[in-house]
Parts: structure tokens; sequence; C-alpha cells
């Protein structure tokens, strides 16, 4: 089967992660680099604000043009488009008149709590009906579109990329030093999450925080003091994570997960999970043996506390944690053979109707 995989083929993306796992299935497939051809970057920042809020604008348009002229000229069976909150239902409507199999997989939820977020995915949410198979980590999203004759929705998970987020080797001594922090957190600025940082330095407990520019605005600035440190570039991140002695998982509010990325990264890369307490996450891991999770903060800061003063302890929970991470499949390779399956049967039932 030939296929055009559209996303942000960065890397170090999850994204590209999830291509590469695909690619090990079906080695017909081909990349559309959505970094490249929308290029935000290379615009101010006046016109990149109001292109990626109206949805519209010569950047957009061009993308547009560009993925249907590629598919002219590639003739894919299938078009994976990962996170398409670009992409024009003309475009769509065009590429399933050409013939292709559409399915759309993302790892965000679609009508995130946050008002730029969720403008910036009406586009996405106005274009479901178009494609034949719907992936959502996301359960509640999955819940509130499991009635629609089209697409078909189906759950899926997030996962890790384990060719970098890997207990082995250890890092060496002056790694290990470089990256020793008692409690860390990286990831995006929420006022939740902030809550429980604070309530961690409040009773003294050692942690780091790597965040983006928000982070930086909060109003408790000076409260987080020198424990705020500006966000990790692609290899830093996999060091910070394996160099931690606690990794921090605070979910976000804003999409409504259950999980995170950092769920599996963190005890993918050989680190003691601690992580708020979800369904999700106590079907993943057995509380108390692979990982630990909290209820609020006070539960947060007495099982780092005790996690802190009793390495050994803390040592096995993460050992047996990386083992679940391989034996129950939390990587995206795992979770591509399990999900592709299921679109190819989807695909052939489609054929034959």
């Amino acid at each position: 089967m030939r296929i055009l995989y559209s996303g942000t083929l960065d890397p170090f993306g999850t994204c590209y992660s999830r291509f590469r796992s695909l690619r090990e299935l079906e080695p017909d497939i081909h990349g559309f680099d959505t970094d490249v051809e929308l290029g935000w970057m290379k615009l101010g920042r006046a016109q990149r604000v109001f292109e990626t809020h109206a949805l519209w604008g010569p950047r957009l348009r061009q993308a547009n043009a560009s993925l249907v002229a590629r598919c002219r000229e590639l003739k894919p069976d299938l078009v994976w488009v990962d996170t398409g909150s670009w992409v024009f239902p003309s475009t769509l409507k065009t590429l399933s008149e050409m013939g292709c199999f559409l399915v759309h997989h993302i790892t965000d939820a679609l009508a995130a709590r946050h008002w730029r977020v969720h403008l910036r995915r009406r586009l996405l949410r106005s274009t479901l009906s178009h494609y034949d198979v719907f992936f959502t980590t996301n359960r509640d999203d999955q819940l509130k579109m499991q009635d629609l004759e089209k697409p078909r929705v189906l759950l899926t998970d997030l996962g890790y990329d384990h060719r970098r987020f890997d207990p082995s080797p250890p890092l060496s001594p002056e790694l290990a030093k470089e990256w020793d922090d008692s409690v860390v957190f990286i990831g995006h600025y929420e006022p939740n999450t902030e809550a429980g940082v604070l309530a961690l330095i409040d009773a003294g407990v050692p942690v780091t925080v790597y965040g983006h520019p928000p982070w930086f605005a909060s109003k408790n600035r000076s409260k987080l003091g020198d424990r705020l440190k500006p966000s990790l570039g692609n290899e830093e991140y996999a060091l910070a994570l394996k160099g931690a002695k606690i990794g921090l998982c605070i979910v976000s509010v804003l999409n409504y997960n259950q999980t995170a990325a950092r769920s599996f990264e963190i005890p993918g890369s050989g680190t003691f999970l601690l992580a708020v307490r979800t369904d999700q996450h106590l079907e993943c891991y057995e509380e108390g043996k692979e990982a630990e999770f909290f209820g609020d903060h006070e539960e947060m800061v007495r099982k780092a506390r005790h996690y802190l003063e009793h390495p050994e302890e803390r040592e096995a929970i993460a050992r047996r944690g990386a083992e679940r991470c391989v034996q129950s499949g939390y990587s995206w390779d795992a979770l591509m053979a399990r999900d592709w399956p299921r679109v190819q049967e989807i695909y052939a039932e489609r054929r034959r109707s």
C-alpha cells in the first residue's frame, strides 16, 4: 500500500516517531513535512498569529495546494494526517474524490479548554466527517464521537520512542552530575501544574522546572526562583528525564487528558514516575510497584519526600516501570503494530463496499 504521511517530521517529535513506526510496517510510505510546507517560523509574529487563528492566508492556502499536488503526483492509496488543524474541507474532499483513504491521528483534545487552542482547532472539528478513520488518545473525545457514522473513531494511546528513551546505557558520570535533579517537571505552563510545583517548593522539596516562556511570565515567577529553567533542546530533554531521581507528570487540565507523553517517556528512561492518579494511569502501571500516583498536593509532597529519602525503593519501582513499558507495549512501534491492522481492516471493508 502506498501511503502519504502528513505531519511535523522533526526527527525529535512524536509525529516523526509514529511515521518511522509505520514505515517499519509499510515501506512504501512518503512524508509530507508540515513544518516545511507551512513554514510558520519564517513569518513575522503578527502574520503568524493571524493565520494560525484565522485559519486562512497565503501559507495555509499554499500548504493545502501542495498536499493536493503531492497526492496527484504520488497517487497514494492512503493519506495519514497527523493533527490536521490546517487542512481545508475542500482539500479533503478532493483527496477523497481521487480515491485516497483518509486517516487522522491526534494526541490532543479536540475542544481544548484554552480559548486560543480551541480556536485553532475549529477547522479540524469541522472536517471530521471527511476522514475514514479518526484516531484519538482522548477518552472523552472518543466517547463524544463514537456514534458517528463517519469517521470510524478509534481510541489509541500515547506512547514513547524507545530509541530515545531507554534506561541503558546509564549516563556517564559527567552527565549524571550535570543532570542530577531530585524532582523534575518538563512541560508547558498551566495554572494547575504551577500549583503542584509551588506545593513542592512550599514543602521544601527540591524541584526543577524546564518550561516555555509562559512560565517566566507567571505572577509567581519570583517564588519559582532559580528552580525555573528555560525549555530544553531535544537531546537535553532526554538527558534531563534520565538524570532525575523523580519525574513529575501532571497531566493537562486544559486538554482534559488522563495521560501525557511523559507518562511513558519517564519510566521508559528508567526514571521513577510520580504522576496524577487517573483511570488510565492506573491501567498502565501498578501503583506502588511500577509507579506512584497522587490525588492531591499533600499526597504528592508526601510521596516525593518519601522516595527521595528511600533510593533503593525508588530505584526498584523505576526499574519495574521500565520493564512494564516494554512488556505492555507502550512504545510507538508497539502501538502502531497494534493500530495499523485496524486501519487495514476498515480499508478493506470500505474497498469492498
